[in-house]
């Protein structure tokens, strides 16, 4: 529970401590007294948004700091607001965020805020939800939606492959189909510039090499040296070894011309060879170009894709698989999903017969409350359905939505209702009511304040009143009291009236302004009849 509030230098609080206790706390005082400014005090305490404008006028810095007893000992949230803006829990560093996780399960904070916030159908649904104690279940569907949408995910992203694969598989198989029908072989194209430089040139080729064909054909005069050398080597040992070498020549001058003839035999002139070289020639230079520059990288490139779309069969195996995984995920996320069904449908209607019944002890008599369950077209991360709270405050008058139907009064009742209810189910240790008597008075008033002071016997409920017929149930009744500083400024100051007379005395105040006699009687007896049976 809340036992300590520390607020320095926050707006007109210049320094207040405030002590709490166990059951139904009431704060009271004049209108502008700062009653409100205290459960500001204890939001940014547990993360709320804080700003500059919050801090003391003069001041650097507002700080507020909130004691809690837990049965595993006591923890301490602080905040600093300002110029030096910090966050601490028990001292250490912290910031906001921490702060609101862990005072979510401290601290259950109920204002006008609040009541807006529960025409909404998330919050409705949230409320059946903790009624139902289905925490668990839905913790489940969203466990189980995430894992639905991961998986539609991964699915959605290999599609979005396969939709560009098989574009950039046809234009690869183009591709491919253009380099097979080019067909390129290693060194082909230097072949063929040789072949194309000789066609070009056939006719002088043939004059140049016939030319020295016939010079190489000459009379005989090698063969004649030849014999003439071997004649003289007969006759002068120092000539051997000559004419063997003079033979060689001879032989390697008729190769060459035999060579040379067989050239002339090869030449080609045709002008249609001719420009089928130069078709040949120009595909592959238009081959080279587009895939690296070498004939050889071209070669490179066809076998490469050759490879890569001999392995698109991978990813249509992929993709049967991702849609697999979604449908099985989608029937986990559907099983999950009416598990937390059929826990919300039990749970509508013994919270709807709670409610109604709250209803008529808070003097709305005829009332009705029902809670529908509106189906999604697709189950969500919070499930299948949203509950629909639907209220009718009058006889005769048909059921219709929260947002449509209640009145400003109607709807703090409604809630305090539903809190009332759910009070068990409610795990949070503090409820903190912020104007929950709006728009109500008399017996309707009463009629809260019991409903208050019994569900303080479960939780630490702090309230900030008006009405004296609320305030009469309080366990711990402390005043908030605006009164003029040592400075000439506005202070606000909080006290805790114990005695009976001190109590009467404020609740005097509340119902007529003024601490008459006729107003303390009354204040007596209501004090009277707030005591516990």
């Amino acid at each position: 529970m809340l036992a300590q509030l520390e607020v320095q230098e926050l707006a007109l609080i210049e320094r207040a401590t405030v002590q709490f206790g166990q059951g139904l706390n009431l704060l009271t005082g004049e209108t502008g007294s700062g009653k409100s400014l205290l459960v500001d005090a204890l939001g940014l305490a547990l993360g709320a948004r804080a700003g500059q404008d919050q801090v003391r006028e003069g001041a650097e810095r507002a700080a507020v700091s909130a004691l809690f007893l837990r049965p595993e000992g006591q923890l301490t949230l602080s905040r600093e607001v300002g110029r030096r803006a910090a966050a601490r829990l028990d001292g250490r560093p912290s910031n906001p965020a921490q702060l609101r996780e862990l005072g979510s399960r401290l601290v259950g904070v109920h204002g006008q805020h609040d009541q807006r916030l529960l025409l909404e159908p998330q919050t409705q649904t949230q409320l059946l939800d903790e009624f139902a104690g289905a925490q668990e279940a839905r913790i489940a569907v969203a466990a189980a939606f995430a894992a639905s949408l991961q998986g539609l995910t991964a699915l959605q992203e290999l599609e979005t492959i396969a939709t560009r694969s098989r574009r950039d598989e046809e234009y690869l198989r183009w591709q491919l189909d253009q380099l097979r029908s080019a067909d390129p072989q290693r060194g082909e194209d230097e072949e063929l510039s040789a072949e194309r430089a000789a066609a070009r040139h056939a006719v002088r080729l043939a004059e140049l090499v016939g030319d020295a064909g016939h010079n190489l054909r000459g009379d005989g005069t090698l063969a004649a040296a030849v014999a003439a050398l071997r004649s003289a080597t007969a006759l002068d040992s120092r000539l051997a070894g000559l004419p063997e070498r003079l033979a060689l020549l001879a032989e390697e001058v008729a190769e060459v011309g035999s060579e040379l003839r067989h050239y002339l035999d090869s030449l080609n002139s045709d002008p249609r060879r001719l420009a089928e070289i130069e078709d040949r020639l120009a595909a592959l230079e238009q081959l080279k170009r587009r895939y690296g520059g070498s004939l050889e990288a071209v070669i490179e490139e066809r076998a490469r894709l050759e490879t890569q779309l001999a392995t698109t069969g991978d990813l249509g195996a992929a993709l049967s698989q991702a849609r697999d995984a979604v449908d099985a995920r989608r029937a986990e996320l559907e099983a999950a999903a009416r598990v937390l069904t059929e826990a919300r449908a039990e749970a509508a209607e013994r919270l709807a017969q709670a409610v109604a019944g709250e209803l008529e002890g808070m003097r709305l008599e005829g009332a009705r409350f029902e809670i529908r369950l509106a189906r999604r077209a697709a189950v969500a991360a919070d499930g299948a359905e949203q509950a629909e709270m639907l209220f009718a405050a009058n006889p005769g008058e048909p059921l219709a939505p929260l947002a449509r139907v209640a009145s400003g009064g109607e709807l703090s009742r409604v809630m305090l209702a539903l809190r009332t209810a759910a009070a068990e189910a409610d795990r949070l240790p503090t409820l903190v009511f912020d104007e929950v008597d709006a728009g109500i008075g008399g017996e309707a008033a009463r009629q809260v304040g019991l409903r208050l002071q019994r569900l303080g016997r479960g939780h630490q409920v702090l309230v900030v009143t008006h009405l004296a017929q609320i305030a009469c149930y309080a366990d711990h009744h402390l005043l908030v009291e605006k009164t003029l500083g040592g400075s000439g400024r506005n202070v606000v100051q909080v006290r805790e009236l114990k005695s009976d007379a001190e109590r009467a005395a404020e609740l005097a105040r509340m119902m007529s302004g003024g601490v008459t006699v006729k107003a303390l009687a009354r204040a007596r007896e209501l004090i009277q009849e707030a005591q516990p049976v």
